[in-house]
């Protein structure tokens, strides 16, 4: 991450902070990482369940870490090869 510094009037100084998009992509899947990795270690503290994907399925994890499978998550029928970007989707 690189600062830069002007200088205003006066004395005051301010701090800029330039941040390119892929180093602001990768601060935001690590806060997401970090805040979805405190949210489960806070909910298995006190003994909550809590929901996950896993293979193509949610799951529900219970207190005493017995899974429960809610629903199996669909394929998309969709062929993604021939989207561009700006397009628009509808449904049908």
């Amino acid at each position: 991450m690189k600062t830069k510094t002007r200088s205003m009037k006066g004395k005051n100084k301010r701090k800029v902070i330039v941040v390119s998009t892929v180093s602001e992509d990768n601060i935001l899947i690590g806060a997401a990482k970090t805040a979805a990795s405190k949210a489960i270690r806070s909910s298995k503290a006190l003994g909550l369940s809590f929901k996950i994907i896993k293979g193509g399925k949610i799951v529900s994890v219970h207190a005493d870490k017995s899974e429960e499978i809610e629903r199996e998550i669909s394929k998309s029928s969709l062929d993604v090869s021939k989207l561009k970007k700006g397009m628009y989707l509808e449904r049908k």
